[in-house]
């Protein structure tokens, strides 16, 4: 198996990851790039057969999303650019709810997992649906209830920017849950249909792929991730950094999307534990989505987004932080703003009192 090619083999790790976390337009990547030895895509073709193959040692190389040099038409399936947005925060929402399960394990093995995401929520954060939260009264209890909303809100984080030089849009999601270890980010973040959901039946998505959708209306995206240091379960700690970006071979029709690697077995770039504490990188994931396409959205986005994720996460099980440019404003969902349209909002209109419980899937 060839080595892994390591960041401080090329440049200081503490001054690129910041300059890296930094990063948010092409502009940026770029130059990111231009500092490290990096093997053309046409000088280096993956086989899954023999990932070996023509690696050539002390490089990076770009290796196709979970693995698959077909995955251009998985991935190109968001079918408006509001989604991907909404499927990355969905994951932050996971890592959040996992971190507190793995803790729940550490004190107690036996402990049996909660049935569904709304009862993780509810276990281990003491918050009902969010559509319930206007219901409250003025009690302390009900107080301390919404105070623990606004407080975990502050954990997820989306970030809309705007780059005044290049008109570029950045989009930003991050979240301060479980993180992964870095030697397990190509296998996790950056996989593609396969799964570690399947029997928790307390998170959201199974198969992890429409977050990844991102990738296909983005130029860049970058992706940085630190697993929580008392849940590393054996791995290394320390944080681990991509590039993903979208890949067209010289005199092949089959474009995919690639993320650069530093070895063949898949492994991502990353940095010790040292180098991490030293630029600060605290444990949780950040993607990043550089030059990002809103469509016709155009510049009007800056006023949409607001709206669009509290339409499409109607009851989110977690609220979040919404930043656009300096501006901040919490996402709790359309079922909460509804249900807000009621006594001590400025009307005499009764509170819509419609509960939505949870319906049983069948096969």
């Amino acid at each position: 198996m060839v080595q892994p090619t390591s960041l401080s083999d090329c440049v200081n790790p503490v001054d690129f990851i910041k300059q890296a976390v930094r990063a948010i337009s092409n502009a940026d990547i770029d130059l990111l790039l231009a500092h490290l030895p990096i093997t053309s895509v046409d000088e280096y073709a993956y086989d899954e057969e023999n990932p070996d193959a023509r690696w050539q040692p002390g490089k990076f190389h770009w290796l196709p999303v979970g693995r698959e040099r077909g995955n251009a038409g998985r991935i190109k399936q968001a079918n408006q650019p509001v989604n991907p947005i909404a499927e990355r925060t969905v994951n932050g929402m996971e890592a959040i709810i996992e971190m507190a399960r793995q803790r729940e394990l550490l004190s107690n093995p036996s402990a049996g997992a909660p049935v569904s995401p709304r009862d993780a929520i509810a276990r281990y954060f003491g918050i009902p649906s969010l559509d319930q939260l206007p219901k409250l009264d003025e009690t302390p209890l009900s107080k301390q209830i919404r105070a623990r909303a606004r407080d975990l809100a502050r954990q997820l984080r989306v970030r809309l920017v705007f780059d005044k030089a290049s008109r570029e849009f950045t989009v930003a999601i991050e979240d301060d849950g479980i993180g992964q270890a870095p030697a397990r980010i190509h296998r996790t973040l950056l996989s593609l249909g396969s799964t570690n959901k399947a029997d928790k039946w307390y998170l959201i998505g199974v198969f992890g792929q429409g977050g990844s959708s991102a990738y296909a209306v983005s130029d860049y995206s970058w992706l940085l991730s630190r697993r929580a240091t008392d849940l590393l379960d054996g791995e290394t700690d320390g944080a681990g950094w991509t590039i993903i970006k979208h890949i067209f071979p010289t005199g092949r029709r089959d474009d995919y999307f690639a993320y650069l690697a530093c070895s063949p077995d898949g492994r991502v770039p990353s940095i010790t534990a040292a180098h991490a504490e030293e630029a600060q990188i605290p444990h949780g994931t950040r993607f990043v989505h550089i030059g990002y396409d809103f469509g016709r959205g155009g510049s009007a986005i800056t006023r949409q987004l607001y709206t669009a994720l509290n339409h499409v996460l109607y009851n989110p099980i977690i609220p979040f932080e919404l930043h656009v440019g300096s501006t901040l404003a919490v996402v709790y969902g359309n079922g909460y703003r509804l249900s807000s349209l009621g006594g001590g909002h400025g009307t005499d209109a009764p509170a819509l009192d419609k509960v939505f419980p949870p319906q049983p899937v069948g096969t």
